[in-house]
């Protein structure tokens, strides 16, 4: 009689272990479910900074060209007056303007990039933690599947 309580010990005793660590990974699926809503969110803000930042890249962009057009204009005046030591300034300002234009164009396009690899960054850690949960989720199945059935009581 021993003999016989000795197995199904042990087999009660495997089947709450298995059910703890079936808990266990549906607690861990539970709290990957919870970090990926978490992620999604953060996606969605660095979209919109990454938006946010194309937009001051065109304005950049757009104010080098005013730049541009400004310095043409100041080399035709100052080709047909042929004088002028305010042109010279003129020229000198417009120059100077798009430099700095083009500087702050350049910064806006690097910190855009930055924003885009992070945001890159952060679409690969969803994916992972979506690859993660459903992985999870199959071994729990997978284990569920493979736990015997209690005996009838009948």
């Amino acid at each position: 009689m021993v003999d016989e309580c000795t197995p199904r010990l042990a087999q009660a005793q495997r089947r709450r272990d298995l059910e703890a660590e079936l808990r266990d990974l549906s607690n861990q699926v539970a709290a990957l479910g919870r970090s990926l809503a978490q992620e999604r969110g953060r996606s969605l803000t660095e979209g919109g900074a990454l938006r946010a930042l194309e937009l001051a890249v065109g304005g950049a962009q757009a104010r080098v060209g005013g730049a541009c057009r400004a310095r043409d204009r100041a080399c035709e005046r100052l080709r047909q007056q042929q004088a002028g030591h305010s042109l010279w300034a003129e020229l000198e300002a417009a120059r100077a303007a798009r430099a700095g234009a083009e500087l702050r164009a350049q910064e806006a396009e690097s910190r855009r990039q930055a924003r885009e690899a992070e945001l890159e960054q952060l679409r690969q850690a969803v994916t992972a933690a979506q690859h993660a949960r459903r992985r999870a989720e199959q071994e729990r199945d997978d284990m569920a599947a493979r736990m015997p059935r209690p005996p009838s009581p009948t």
